[in-house]
């Protein structure tokens, strides 16, 4: 889940001008609270550009270290001979995570797909808003750029994976955005190869 504390942090980083950043209402505590997120993630969306949130939101994502790299990286330096639309479709049978469904886009996006669940019925992978929305069924329609935490967490891991590097550009779609009809779709630009 995305920590107030460190979106601040990654807005002073990514230059948000202070007048702008004055009108923010950060959370006092730890800034690790599922409702005070949602409420700076509101505030977001209502101060910043698309652009700006995707890449605040873009450096954000939990587990970006690990075991996981040592796999995602040999992966990477196995398969860095073959193209890009080789390596997406070894990565199906391949024991790399996370592993998701990807797909090369015709105009050199990847679209990425990640959700729990079935069509119409679909749950967000943030076990804090699972139990959030357990414990306060009534809360509805949670903003896509929380779901850019989830797109960090995919962009670092794919990046690793693929030999590339990855710069989100849409949260397509998501469960909370949605209530539970789509899955979760973030589509990267390839930065550099």
């Amino acid at each position: 889940m995305p920590n107030a504390k460190l979106i601040r942090k990654t807005m002073q980083e990514k230059a948000i001008p202070m007048d702008i950043l004055s009108q923010f209402n950060f959370p006092k505590s730890q800034g690790n609270q599922p409702l005070e997120v949602i409420s700076l993630i509101d505030q977001m969306d209502n101060l910043l550009t698309q652009e700006q949130r995707v890449t605040i939101m873009e450096e954000q994502g939990c587990h970006k270290t690990g075991h996981l790299d040592r796999i995602n990286k040999q992966f990477a330096e196995t398969h860095k001979d073959k193209s890009l639309e080789d390596r997406i479709l070894l990565l199906r049978n391949s024991n790399v995570e996370p592993n998701v469904p990807c797909h090369l886009n015709d105009d050199g996006t990847i679209s990425i797909y990640w959700g729990i669940g079935e069509k119409d019925n679909y749950q967000c992978v943030c076990k804090c808003i699972r139990r959030l929305k357990k414990e306060q069924p009534e809360i509805e329609d949670i903003s896509k750029t929380f779901c850019g935490c989830c797109g960090g967490h995919i962009k670092y891991h794919y990046s690793n994976v693929l030999g590339v590097k990855l710069k989100l550009k849409e949260i397509v779609s998501s469960p909370l955005s949605s209530n539970g009809k789509n899955h979760c779709e973030f589509l990267f630009d390839i930065a550099a190869e």
